[in-house]
């Protein structure tokens, strides 16, 4: 098991329990819930209540389920949201994930170096500037 931790970057809240990161999850239509990420970047792994989905496409705003702040990254794009991850020796990084369903796209910023996960990693390139 790794010893990352995920927290909110309004509360330094740690996110991780086991292997997943839990967000509170809404849409503009008025579906919520808690949504269960795979801790692992990369893996797009996710558990939920059977009653809640989302559909493909649909955008969906991850709020911090400790302190309620949105985890929106306007910094970067519209459709990214962010988390911190820390690692064994306490070094924090940014991490971006795309809000749209069904998008596979995670990215890593750390001492101005973006590292990026998932089939669709190229999709938002250009909001890194010249540090991709």
């Amino acid at each position: 098991m790794n010893k990352l931790n995920y927290m909110c970057p309004h509360c330094k809240g740690h996110l991780r329990v086991s292997n997943h990161i839990i967000f509170l999850t809404k849409t503009t239509n008025g579906k919520s819930g808690l949504l269960l990420v795979n801790s692992e970047l990369g893996n797009y792994s996710v558990l939920m209540h059977p009653t809640l989905s989302y559909d493909l496409g649909e955008h969906v705003n991850f709020v911090c389920p400790i302190c309620y702040e949105n985890l929106d990254a306007p910094e970067y794009d519209k459709n990214l949201a962010k988390i911190i991850m820390e690692d064994e020796e306490g070094k924090e990084s940014t991490i971006l994930f795309s809000k749209i369903n069904g998008e596979k796209c995670t990215y890593k910023i750390a001492k101005n170096e973006v590292k990026a996960f998932g089939d669709d990693k190229s999709e938002y390139r250009s909001s890194f500037g010249d540090i991709f």
